[in-house]
């Protein structure tokens, strides 16, 4: 954009120049003439300067020297023709692109009116006004000039439309960037929330009942070693309590490792939900969820990577896909756990894995599950993940 800022600054400079050469050309016969339409050119060329460098800052400044050079402009042109005509289209071409309001469009409407009658100021004489037949023969050439200043006007308006766009286009990406900062950290906030609350959960269920029970179990082994010579049958009951005590342990460990479980299952459409939550509470991005709540009936290792999966997705969406709108869907068969995350986003016609799409496919992988990618410019992003239920129980045999 500054580039075409410079461009245009260069191409006004040429013209001015091209325009002042042209008034001297036309006046140089009538010395008086040529220093009143010059001098009245500088005045234009100074009084742009300062509007461009100053009074910008100030509507009623800005507006009166835009008036000054229209109306200098106008009566150059009626007085002595010439490319000064063209200057009217520059004047226009601020006005259109650089200003808005009421008063811009009352101005806009004012230099096309000045337009207008320079044109059939400079075409028609008085009497062919009234002549029919000289507007029977002109007609075509009257509609081919209104015409051309409706396109030059669609295309002026056009542009600052896409401009206006664009602006609004960088305001949103702004915003969803440091959305996208907010969520990235509040989601590993949750993450080592919820890895320090299963620890703490587990330490406390191993110290309460594990570790009560292993200092009994040690205590009669100890017991039975030292009177196995002297009292074989009290050696034997404190044998059989031992191994009903390893028992015992073996069902508190058993008990700490569902409680982990349990915790985790308590905790993923939460952890979901929270960074849907998150995306939403922006106002900018919208995000529909359609999960099966057998999920919550899946092993940890198989929610660990859903969830993972989920977040690296949303985070491709945001950033990249630049999308608004986010379906996220879950569903479980009788053998495997399809996982779908769709955008609205820009899409793309070849697609270059990141770091997020790559561990997403290897944590896939790992699983011995696939991922689906299909994309279209402009016409969003899918992902599918296929996992396999029986993937962990048959590697686990293997390794028996």
């Amino acid at each position: 954009m500054k580039n075409i800022y410079k461009y245009n600054n260069y191409l006004y400079r040429v013209l001015q120049t091209s325009i002042g050469l042209d008034i001297i050309y036309r006046c140089k016969d009538n010395i008086t003439a040529l220093l009143i339409s010059f001098g009245l050119f500088l005045v234009i060329v100074i009084n742009d300067h300062l509007r461009r460098k100053y009074f910008y800052r100030s509507v009623k400044k800005y507006y009166s020297s835009i008036f000054i050079s229209m109306a200098i402009s106008l009566m150059l042109a009626l007085k002595i023709s010439g490319y000064i005509e063209i200057y009217l289209y520059m004047i226009l071409y601020e006005l259109i692109l650089y200003t808005e309001g009421k008063i811009s469009r009352l101005f806009i409407s004012l230099e096309i009116i000045f337009i207008l009658t320079l044109i059939l100021l400079s075409t028609i004489s008085g009497e062919d006004i009234g002549s029919i037949e000289f507007w029977k023969e002109n007609i075509l050439d009257v509609i081919m000039v209104l015409v051309s200043l409706f396109f030059y006007l669609a295309s002026l308006f056009g542009y600052k439309f896409l401009r206006k766009e664009k602006r609004e286009v960088d305001r949103l990406n702004k915003e969803l960037e440091l959305s996208y900062n907010k969520l990235k950290e509040q989601s590993e906030k949750i993450e080592k929330l919820t890895i320090a609350k299963e620890r703490n959960r587990v330490a406390g269920e191993i110290h309460d009942n594990l570790g009560h029970s292993l200092i009994a179990l040690n205590m009669n082994l100890d017991v039975a070693e030292k009177i196995i010579d002297k009292d074989i049958v009290r050696a034997k009951e404190l044998i059989n309590k031992s191994q009903i005590l390893t028992k015992e342990s073996m069902e508190s460990l058993r008990k700490a490792v569902y409680a982990l479980k349990d915790e985790r299952n308590r905790t993923l459409l939460d952890s979901i939900e929270k960074i849907v939550d998150n995306i939403e509470s922006t106002g900018k991005v919208s995000a529909v969820l359609n999960i099966d709540e057998r999920v919550e009936e899946l092993l940890p290792e198989y929610k660990d990577v859903i969830y993972t999966s989920i977040k690296e997705a949303l985070t491709n969406s945001i950033k990249h896909g630049k999308a608004d709108k986010i379906n996220i869907e879950i569903k479980l068969g009788k053998e495997e756990v399809r996982v779908g995350i769709r955008d609205n986003g820009l899409g793309c016609v070849s697609l270059i894995k990141g770091n997020g799409l790559m561990g997403i496919e290897n944590r896939i992988e790992a699983f011995g599950g696939k991922i689906i990618y299909n994309s279209e410019e402009k016409q969003g992003f899918k992902l599918d993940l296929i996992l396999k239920l029986n993937y962990i129980e048959c590697t686990n045999e293997e390794g028996k």
